[in-house]
């Protein structure tokens, strides 16, 4: 049997304090653990907001959702903004079945998510 998947690119780039994670392919057991470490990597780091790029994502199965709860239960923790970019298919709609769209800040395009993300009052860090 021939496996077709398509491994995950995972990038990172930062401005104006926020970090953006793009994650493009797809992602599974197998990558959620450098997703996580991509996400929560700049959480702990300070950063003023991290945005999931997920618009280019074609899978994403159930133990990614747990990396996003996860992330986003951290984030607050953290006083850093985040939000999460993602496309109907593959992680959108999945999201919404489950009822996470009600808990996890979920944005239907990248610019929506960094908007939020830049709108959130931080606050002053001693």
């Amino acid at each position: 049997m021939t496996d077709h998947r398509t491994a995950p690119r995972i990038t990172t780039t930062t401005g104006t304090g926020i970090t953006t994670v793009r994650c493009a392919g797809e992602l599974d057991l197998g990558s959620a653990a450098r997703l996580r470490d991509a996400l929560l990597e700049p959480v702990r780091a300070g950063a003023r907001g991290v945005v999931a790029d997920l618009t280019g994502t074609t899978f994403c199965d159930s133990t990614v959702f747990t990396v996003l709860a996860e992330v986003f239960r951290d984030a607050a923790a953290h006083d850093v903004a985040f939000a999460i970019a993602a496309g109907e298919t593959a992680v959108a709609r999945p999201l919404q079945l489950l009822g996470l769209d009600r808990s996890l800040p979920l944005h239907s395009a990248l610019d929506a998510a960094h908007a939020a993300v830049a709108a959130v009052r931080v606050p002053a860090r001693p």
